[in-house]
């Protein structure tokens, strides 16, 4: 993130976007505080306030412990400099997509034993950084899509490992939010989506919804997304439910479901960028928060093919040159 930006939010202040998500890697702990300032700084000079650690602990990267716990108190101390909100994400399984098929049994045993790893790190995590000033929420890593939650024994099994999560982090922290994120891919439904949530959300009312937009791997026709997004918004409005949607700043060239190489991605053109949040102001009330994935990623690293071209017309759409 080499590029000079404005150090002053109020430069972006007509920025669509107020938060984002940041994927913490192993090889960050080796980055210096200086480094690491000038990232956040950027970061909050295209508007953002507010961001999501992705998790804490995912493969051999554990936040929770030594020396990493010591990298985050510094990275909370350097957000609070910038004017950023803290979200902390918890325990990350690379093996989640699979074990979430397993037999009702497995199945339970999984989850129960993934909640107490990210309860376990939670504990650690609150104890040495609860009253920080910027750490305001947990994030909840697994991911909930439409294809492995049909069955009404899945569901039940999902319900009490949320309501259970959810519950005991509220108990811990209860001045922190604890958000999710669930995406669609057309397996389910609107209507079976939206019964999917009403099922979750009575079990965890507290749960802040984020709905990814999916344009970034294209699995699902804009215009059927936003049927889904619909469903969600009609809930959070009836049930008084806090819900977000995150716009996807990438377009996908390998990996899966496109195919089996390892992951890469552009960054977005500006005229899908801008389809995107056309769709979200025609919900009424509207999500409570719009969040990128990701600024730090597709807007700001000139490493990324197209990040370019994004930032120089996003500066030019939303902020003060």
């Amino acid at each position: 993130m080499a590029m000079s930006l404005p150090t002053d939010a109020n430069e972006c202040s007509g920025a669509p976007f107020r938060a984002s998500f940041l994927q913490p890697l192993t090889s960050d702990l080796e980055r210096s505080a200086e480094a690491w300032q000038g990232a956040l700084q950027e970061i909050s000079g295209v508007g953002i306030d507010t961001l999501y650690l992705q998790w804490s602990v995912y493969g051999e990267l554990d936040l929770s412990r030594e020396p990493g716990i010591s990298f985050l108190s510094a990275l909370l101390d350097q957000a609070h400099s910038n004017g950023l909100r803290v979200n902390l994400g918890l325990v990350a399984d690379a093996d989640f997509g699979s074990r979430i098929t397993d037999p009702a049994d497995a199945l339970a045993a999984y989850l129960a034993d993934l909640r107490q790893r990210s309860l376990a790190a939670a504990d650690r995590l609150n104890a040495r950084l609860g009253d920080h000033p910027a750490f305001v929420g947990w994030y909840l890593s697994e991911e909930i899509d439409d294809r492995s939650w049909t069955h009404s024994w899945q569901v039940s099994l999902l319900r009490e490992h949320l309501r259970n999560l959810t519950g005991l982090l509220t108990e811990l922290s209860p001045e922190k939010a604890v958000s999710i994120s669930t995406y669609v891919s057309g397996a389910q439904s609107p209507a079976q989506f939206e019964r999917l949530w009403r099922a979750l959300w009575a079990a965890a009312p507290q749960l802040h919804v984020l709905l990814q937009d999916g344009a970034g791997v294209g699995t699902v026709a804009r215009t059927d997304f936003n049927e889904y997004a619909l469903r969600v918004n009609d809930i959070a409005a009836r049930k008084k439910r806090y819900w977000g949607i995150i716009v996807e700043l990438f377009s996908q060239q390998s990996g899966p479901p496109l195919d089996e190489l390892p992951f890469s991605a552009h960054a977005a053109p500006i005229n899908r960028i801008l389809d995107q949040l056309g769709a979200i102001e025609t919900l009424d009330p509207g999500p409570s928060e719009v969040i990128a994935f990701s600024v730090p990623e597709y807007l700001l690293d000139p490493a990324k093919p197209g990040q370019t071209e994004l930032l120089s017309q996003y500066r030019r759409l939303y902020c003060r040159l």
